[in-house]
C-alpha cells in the first residue's frame, strides 16, 4: 500500500513536515500555524488560504492528485495573491515569461492579517544544514534577459532594505541566491502594499535526513546561529525579529523551529515519549509536533 507521501516530489525532509503543518481542518491548520509565528500582531483564521493545503490524494485509477501538496509560485496564477499583483510580480522577475521560466516555489505560504491589514505569511522550511547552505547556490535560469531582470530585482530590495535597516544589503543571484530572493520577494510584496511575514523555519531532529546530512538541527538556538552565519554579508542580521518600514507596509522577517516527527512510525513512537508535558518550558504542544517559540 502505497504512503501518501509517494505522491510528493520530495519524499523526506522538509517537503513532507509542510505538507504535515498543512494538514487536518482549516481550524487546526490555523490555529498552528497561528502558533508557530507566535507573533501578536499576525492572526491566521480558518477562512485563509495556504499552499500546500494538504496530503496529495490518490485516485481509484492509482494515480496521484498532487493539487492539495502543491506548493505556491508567486507571479503564477494562484488562490493568495489576486491576478495584478501577480502579474506585477512576474513582470518584475522576468523579462521573458514562458512556461519555462519559474520564479521561486515557496514550502508554505498563508493569506493572513498583520497589524489587522491583510497579508502574508511566507516560510522558508530546511529540515538539515546542507538543505540550508547547498554547496552550489546562485540562480538556475539560462535566459540572459531574465538573468538580467533577476540581478536588477535584487539591486532595487538591496537598496531598499538598506534605506529600512540603516545597514547594508547585499543580496545576490549568484551566491546564497535562496536566502537573496526570499528577501526579495518579502521586500517586493511589502511594496506593492502587502505586510509580509517572512519565516525561516528549521524543523528539528529530522531523523530521516541523517544519511544525506549528519548535522540536524537540534534546538532553536542552533538554528539561529546557522541562518545567521548563512546570512553573514548579505542580509542585515539585526533584522531578525524586528519590524522593518518598507514605505509604510510592514515586513517583519522571524526565525522559529519546530519538531514534526516524520515518518508517521517515528511520529507514534515520539508521541509515547512526549504522554508528559515536556520539561522544557518553552517546548509546547501545537497540533501535530512541537514548536519551539524563540524570540528572534
Amino acid at each position: 500500500m502505497a504512503n501518501w507521501w509517494d505522491g510528493l516530489d520530495k519524499k523526506r525532509g522538509s517537503r513532507p513536515r509542510c505538507v504535515l503543518l498543512t494538514d487536518g481542518s482549516s481550524a487546526a491548520v490555523a490555529a498552528r500555524l497561528t502558533n508557530l509565528v507566535a507573533v501578536p500582531e499576525l492572526v491566521i483564521s480558518a477562512a485563509d488560504a495556504w499552499m500546500p493545503s494538504g496530503k496529495p490524494v490518490r485516485r481509484e485509477n492509482g494515480r496521484w492528485d498532487h493539487t492539495p501538496a502543491q506548493e505556491v509560485q508567486l507571479g503564477k496564477a494562484n488562490n493568495l495573491v489576486a491576478d495584478p499583483i501577480n502579474r506585477q510580480l512576474r513582470d518584475w522577475w522576468l523579462a521573458v515569461p514562458s512556461r519555462n521560466a519559474a520564479t521561486p516555489s515557496w514550502n508554505l505560504a498563508s493569506t493572513c492579517r498583520i497589524k489587522g491589514q491583510p497579508g502574508l505569511l511566507m516560510v522558508e522550511a530546511k529540515a538539515h544544514l546542507t538543505e540550508l547552505c547547498p554547496k552550489s547556490d546562485r540562480c538556475g535560469s539560462k535566459n540572459p534577459a531574465n538573468r538580467k531582470r533577476i540581478a536588477q530585482a535584487m539591486a532595487q530590495a538591496n537598496a531598499a532594505l538598506s534605506a529600512a535597516t540603516g545597514n547594508p544589503w547585499r543580496l545576490s543571484r549568484d551566491q546564497r541566491y535562496q536566502l537573496s530572493n526570499r528577501f526579495a520577494w518579502a521586500w517586493r510584496l511589502a511594496d506593492l502594499g502587502i505586510p509580509v511575514a517572512l519565516l525561516y523555519l528549521g524543523f528539528l531532529n529530522a531523523q530521516d535526513m541523517r544519511d544525506i546530512d549528519p548535522e540536524l538541527f537540534r534546538s532553536a538556538e542552533q538554528w539561529a546561529a546557522a541562518v545567521r552565519k548563512y546570512g553573514r554579508g548579505v542580509v542585515d542580521n539585526a533584522c531578525w525579529g524586528q519590524w522593518l518600514d518598507i514605505g509604510g507596509t510592514p515586513l517583519l522577517p522571524l526565525l522559529r523551529v519546530y519538531d514534526q516527527p516524520f515518518p508517521p512510525i517515528l511520529a507514534r513512537r515520539r508521541r509515547c515519549r512526549y504522554n508528559k508535558p515536556p520539561a522544557n518550558p518553552a517546548l509546547t504542544q501545537s497540533g501535530v509536533g512541537y514548536e519551539v517559540r524563540l524570540g528572534l
